[in-house]
């Protein structure tokens, strides 16, 4: 059983093959299972974030890092469409590298923003969907499992989480910012999504501005304005007439560009450029926009670059939590290779009770004659025990051993080869 992560995120700077891979809300299950099937998987979890793509997956046959690569190329390009990207745009980690990277990813060293919290429930999020997709076989149920549980310790005993910063919450900051104390402005938030709740949160408490609720289905965009408060508009209709905004903060699953210079150039003028805040993928906002003195832009890439300053902060408690990342995979990389041990242990143990109780019954025999029947079956249970710690020990010393020793790990293997032994 080969398990392995192969994805791309924003640390490899490549956007557009991030959104790429991203699969659309409106098709999501049905593509899933059609990547499982191009790509021959046993299990899969599909992660989507706004800075990252992962297909976390379980094979019964451990394949090369080509192989797979190639097919989710195939899978994603197979519309012809041309995209430039290089290997290194793509990681692939298996067996404990792949354990190591979920850890983390999961208990939020690999986000943007370390020690944020949504990384830990889109995970989940991805997790259960898998599950009821009937795509989580033993071995992800297990290692997802574990994941949770070691976000949750590193949570527990460190620091890391302090401040609940996000990308949501990066970006109202930026809002903050660019309106320098002034009130009673409009901003609106495009989108129905997890990332509009999170930015209305942080706007209503901070009181930064009016909200304006925008999506291609009012409706929705109404049930926004009876938990906020604030106004709604269609998307067409803020299309067509923009009303006046000081900000726009947009985050929804649409597959190409919905705000371009038309848009722009419709935005009524006031005294300061709009601030576009842009965390959809693929882009809201076409790339030209950029250029359009009433647009401020702000993407990913550049709340990347703010980020770092989160990382250095958090510099000792990361190194913490990588502690307890690296004890975590040692204790289950060996007690996977434990499991995987034992059976090659199990007959020889098998072997030694009944050598045992054959001398023993002969004992009783024919030398230690005075003992009645309880008295000998306690002796035997006694033995059992003995050649039981014996027999067993010597796999977890060498689970152990291989856990510290090795880099990576292959338990099939060894699944392989007791089985042989038992044969």
């Amino acid at each position: 059983m080969e398990f392995g992560i192969i994805g791309t995120s924003i640390w490899q700077q490549n956007m557009k093959l991030l959104e790429k891979i991203t699969i659309d809300r409106d098709c999501k299950a049905e593509r899933i299972n059609e990547l499982k099937d191009a790509l021959g998987l046993d299990e899969l979890i599909y992660l989507s974030t706004c800075n990252r793509v992962e297909i976390i997956y379980t094979l019964n046959e451990p394949s090369s890092d080509s192989r797979i690569l190639h097919r989710l190329i195939d899978f994603f390009f197979s519309d012809g469409s041309d995209l430039n990207f290089f290997p290194n745009d793509f990681y692939h980690f298996t067996d404990k590298e792949a354990i190591t990277h979920l850890f983390r990813t999961v208990s939020s060293l690999e986000s943007l923003v370390v020690g944020e919290t949504q990384i830990t429930g889109q995970f989940k999020d991805a997790y259960q969907d898998a599950l009821a997709a009937g795509h989580v076989g033993f071995y992800l149920h297990k290692l997802a499992d574990e994941a949770l549980t070691v976000s949750k310790k590193i949570k527990r005993e460190t620091t890391i989480g302090n401040g609940h910063q996000s990308m949501a919450s990066l970006a109202a900051q930026e809002i903050k910012n660019h309106l320098a104390g002034q009130k009673d402005k409009t901003i609106a938030l495009v989108g129905a999504g997890e990332m509009t709740t999170k930015f209305a949160r942080y706007i209503t408490k901070a009181n930064l501005g009016n909200l304006l609720f925008v999506n291609r289905t009012v409706e929705k965009a109404d049930k926004f304005v009876e938990e906020f408060g604030g106004s709604s508009i269609s998307l067409k209709d803020f299309k067509a007439n923009p009303q006046e905004v000081y900000a726009i903060a947009s985050a929804t699953a649409c597959q190409h560009a919905i705000f371009d210079l038309d848009f722009a150039d419709k935005l009524p003028k006031i005294s300061q450029p709009v601030l576009a805040i842009d965390l959809a993928i693929p882009r809201d906002f076409s790339d030209d926009i950029t250029c359009h003195e009433q647009i401020t832009l702000i993407d990913i890439p550049v709340l990347k670059t703010k980020a770092n300053g989160n990382l250095r902060k958090k510099f000792v408690e990361a190194g913490k939590a990588n502690n307890i990342i690296k004890d975590a995979v040692y204790k289950f990389v060996s007690s996977q290779l434990e499991v995987s041990i034992k059976p090659i242990f199990h007959t020889s143990f098998k072997e030694s009770i009944q050598l045992a109780h054959n001398a023993m019954d002969d004992l009783f025999k024919k030398k230690v004659t005075s003992l009645n029947d309880k008295e000998q079956n306690a002796i035997k249970s006694l033995v059992t025990k003995l050649i039981s710690n014996a027999s067993f020990q010597p796999s977890k010393v060498l689970s152990e051993r291989m856990a510290q020793a090795q880099t990576n790990l292959n338990f099939e293997k060894l699944d392989n080869s007791s089985n042989k032994e038992a044969v």
